[in-house]
């Protein structure tokens, strides 16, 4: 586990990324608890300075994903005049940022920040891919030494 902080803005929409990840098809069900355990917790954080959970390289992997649905979903937003075809996601919008219920176009002003924390996270991103590949290696690698069917 990697423990990722995450500062007063960056918790707004690493909790939307949550709320966009559950609400998108693919998930299991361990995967569905963790999610919705992480998304409880930046809920509780929402109005501190900063929040520190502990992430797996997956899911890690997985809010980095998430934050491009959440960037893509704030367009949307702000063109489809407040809605969503995430559910729940425009009544976080609306709940996070109070302004886009009268002007859900504001949105659109609210996308730089996830692209931010996106930038910030590559590396977390791009270690947690290594991780995972060097784990996937180190299971498929044939083990050496000596094999029972050659003569030395």
């Amino acid at each position: 586990m990697i423990q990722l902080s995450f500062k007063s803005e960056d918790i707004k929409f690493a909790y939307l990324a949550t709320i966009y990840n559950l609400g998108s098809p693919g998930n299991t069900l361990k995967e569905t608890n963790r999610i919705s355990e992480i998304r409880d917790l930046l809920k509780d954080d929402i109005h501190k300075a900063t929040s520190t959970i502990a992430l797996s390289n997956a899911e890690i992997i997985k809010l980095g994903g998430a934050l491009n649905g959440v960037i893509n979903e704030l367009k949307q937003f702000a063109i489809g005049n407040g809605r969503s075809m995430v559910p729940d996601f425009s009544n976080a919008v609306e709940l996070l940022f109070p302004e886009t219920k009268l002007d859900p176009g504001i949105a659109m002003d609210l996308i730089e920040s996830p692209v931010k924390l996106k930038q910030r996270l590559s590396i977390n991103i791009s270690d947690a891919h290594q991780a995972i590949e060097q784990a996937k290696e180190s299971v498929q690698k044939p083990r050496s030494g000596w094999k029972f069917w050659k003569k030395s």
